[in-house]
């Protein structure tokens, strides 16, 4: 199941104040990555602002930063893009955000009750044969700043 994670809105800083501070940037990430490994599902974390600098994300988790526009209408433009909303679960304590998702066909949830939901989730069997994922190759490029068109 794919979740977008209104990723500011959850750590409890400014995109300003996460520059400065990014431990707990990295140690929400982390988390989610290791919801990852244990019990599934997708994860995309949404960022206000420019990115950073170059970081890799840690495994499971993909992060956008919502440059130029705010995350809510980033994570807003990917709903819309997406072939299935109603599958897809939004994480975020930002009521404006929940009913404009809601509205656009995604499930909403809070961090606790998400919390709980991958508490409750069965761990992954270390023998079970693991779901193979696809590489966003051209999320890559753009990453590593080559053009998505020369690869093959």
């Amino acid at each position: 199941m794919p979740f977008f994670l209104d990723g500011n809105n959850l750590i409890g800083q400014s995109a300003e104040e996460a520059r400065r501070k990014p431990a707990v940037r990295r140690a929400f990430l982390e988390q989610l990555s290791r919801y990852s490994r244990s019990h599934g599902g997708r994860f995309t974390v949404f960022f206000d602002g420019d990115a950073p600098g170059p970081a890799i994300p840690p495994p499971g988790v993909r992060v956008r930063f919502s440059a130029p526009l705010s995350t809510d209408d980033a994570i807003l433009h990917s709903l819309s893009g997406a072939k299935e909303p109603a599958a897809i679960v939004v994480v975020t304590h930002d009521r404006r955000l929940s009913s404009r998702c809601r509205d656009a066909g995604a499930k909403v949830i809070d961090w606790s009750e998400f919390s709980a939901r991958m508490e409750k989730t069965p761990r992954r069997s270390r023998d079970a044969p693991q779901k193979e994922e696809r590489v966003d190759l051209e999320e890559w490029a753009r990453y590593f700043g080559v053009d998505p068109k020369t690869i093959k």
